[in-house]
């Protein structure tokens, strides 16, 4: 509900700024979000660099998506309370948010490694 809401919102928003020269198609101001996430007492959560760069590839990579790389020099993970699938990325130019892109907790579980440096082959091996 609350990803429905806030991807509802974006969709609505980029439209209405499609034609603006001081931001791309899918970039609109960073509050409408924000403000969405904040009315459901959800986390707005800054990313890592290294999570953005992980977030990039993943979107890079999505069908869902536009081909290449999302807009943006910065992203954030929205979440909503009590919503098990209430997670989404967007990334961040300036006062600017772009490309939404909702992900699993799969997902959100691996931004947790990727900004603590923990590496799959960093863990121990397995036995069988």
């Amino acid at each position: 509900m609350f990803r429905t809401a806030l991807l509802s919102a974006l969709a609505f928003a980029c439209a209405a700024t499609a034609h603006a020269d001081e931001a791309p198609s899918r970039c609109i101001d960073v509050a409408i979000p924000k403000g969405a996430v904040a009315g459901r007492d959800g986390s707005w959560i800054a990313l890592t660099r290294d999570q953005r760069r992980f977030m990039r590839g993943i979107y890079a990579l999505t069908p869902a998506t536009p081909a290449g790389l999302p807009y943006g020099d910065g992203a954030a993970l929205a979440m909503a309370p009590g919503d098990p699938g209430g997670w989404t990325v967007l990334f961040l130019h300036g006062d600017k948010a772009c490309a939404p892109m909702p992900i699993p907790r799969a997902f959100v579980e691996m931004m947790g490694d990727v900004a603590a440096g923990i590496r799959d082959h960093d863990a121990p091996e397995a036995t069988n």
